[in-house]
């Protein structure tokens, strides 16, 4: 009997003791758990946030490239110009680049492959034709297309100064996204055909106006409208003009 009761005594002591035992490694594991748990979370919070982090400095890097040319005219081109007090200018067929002749970013230079001036005077009107001799001199100088002789990049380089030189325009652009810039514009003045209607000798010179563009719409991407505003001097060997200077273009797109 007496050994019984030791025996249940002793019984209940190591239940006594292992007890606390088995619950201290339960709360191991548990709190090893809740450890394992928070840093995987703060693993998976911190790709998200270097994720947004490079993806809005990449953003930021492409916006930038595009805003500073954003209003550039640059493209395909056509224009109405008047010179008062009588003149209109209607350049028709025109390429502006911004880095074909003079290789500069915001400059770009233009030529047209047809342009005319309609001279509104009291005996009637006269339509020029310098456009004949841009053409003319321009073919001549590029040559045949089929002769292995010519350095074709270097004759159409020529060619295209040719033109620039006979019925150009340029334009510098001075705001931050080149929406506003100075322009000049320029071309040879030949009354010859006209001349001859109205039997009066032959009349030549040279037409020069210059100022502010304005890009009011659109982008170098889509195409857009521009207005000119600024003076113009004509000289030729039967008359001298100067006065104001307005013009309405548009332009395609550079892409």
């Amino acid at each position: 009997m007496r050994s019984n009761v030791l025996f249940c005594i002793l019984m209940l002591a190591v239940c006594a003791i292992a007890q606390p035992s088995a619950q201290d490694l339960q709360d191991s594991l548990d709190a090893d758990s809740l450890s394992k748990i928070s840093l995987a979370l703060d693993v998976d919070t911190n790709g998200v946030v270097d994720t947004n982090k490079v993806e809005h400095i990449d953003a930021g890097i492409e916006k930038t490239s595009d805003a500073k040319y954003e209003y550039f005219p640059s493209g395909f081109f056509m224009e109405i110009a008047y010179h008062a007090p009588s003149v209109i200018q209607i350049p028709f067929f025109g390429i502006r680049n911004n880095r074909r002749l003079w290789g500069k970013d915001g400059v770009g230079a233009g030529m047209t492959a047809l342009s005319v001036d309609v001279d509104i005077r009291s005996d009637g009107v006269r339509i020029s034709d310098e456009f004949l001799w841009a053409f003319i001199l321009s073919m001549l100088v590029s040559g045949s297309p089929n002769d292995p002789t010519i350095n074709r990049e270097k004759r159409d380089r020529i060619s295209e100064w040719v033109e620039y030189i006979l019925i150009g325009n340029t334009y510098w652009a001075l705001s931050e996204k080149s929406r506003i810039g100075l322009f000049e514009s320029h071309h040879f003045v030949d009354y010859g055909i006209s001349n001859l209607v109205y039997s009066e000798g032959w009349e030549l010179g040279w037409s020069q106006a210059a100022g502010v563009r304005i890009v009011y719409s659109g982008s170098y991407k889509e195409g857009g409208y521009y207005i000119d505003l600024g003076g113009h001097v004509r000289i030729t060997n039967r008359h001298f003009r100067f006065g104001a200077f307005v013009q309405l273009g548009l332009f395609g797109s550079s892409k």
